[in-house]
């Protein structure tokens, strides 16, 4: 007999291992997540939570990657599909997909829809790269040992950046 998955419970022990890895030296520390082909990397100190995606109501009007809206604890937060967004192709619905969501002091109620976490990494063990970014929010570019790259997410940028806040669909969008 298959075992059964208790959602909340692990929520709360993602939030407490969150919260415990946050409390210590975690310079290094990052979370992180895929979004389509990309591993990504955020700051803990930049991340208010990682959860399971919950029903999106959709936006009429809205551009494509713009997922609509969810309402997360009474609050609602704005859901942006990040990988179609940088023109990767729709992020297709999957039980691994998770929003990640901006700490509060952004001050912006976002959520980034992306494939999947891939746990904490410490960039202290990886390699930093010199490459070009390709996108402002880029922060820095790494290759771990194994010679995967990595891009380190800059939220501020991408949630104040001209083209992000526009989510009303264009003509011909």
């Amino acid at each position: 007999m298959a075992k059964k998955f208790n959602l909340r419970e692990f929520q709360t022990t993602l939030s407490q291992k969150l919260q415990a890895a946050a409390s210590r030296d975690n310079t290094g520390s990052r979370l992180g997540f895929r979004v389509g082909d990309v591993n990504w990397l955020v700051s803990l100190a930049d991340t208010e939570e990682v959860i399971p995606v919950p029903t999106i109501v959709q936006m009429p009007g809205a551009r494509r990657w713009f997922r609509g809206v969810v309402n997360i604890r009474g609050n609602l937060f704005a859901v942006s599909d990040f990988a179609d967004f940088m023109g990767q192709g729709v992020t297709k619905d999957h039980v691994d997909c998770r929003l990640l969501i901006p700490h509060h002091d952004f001050g912006v109620n976002a959520a980034l829809l992306v494939r999947g976490t891939l746990g904490l990494k410490n960039i202290n063990h990886f390699e930093e790269r010199t490459a070009h970014a390709a996108h402002p929010w880029i922060a820095r570019q790494y290759a771990d040992d194994t010679g995967t790259d990595w891009c380190d997410m800059d939220f501020g940028q991408l949630l104040g950046n001209v083209e992000f806040l526009k989510v009303e669909a264009q003509l011909g969008n």
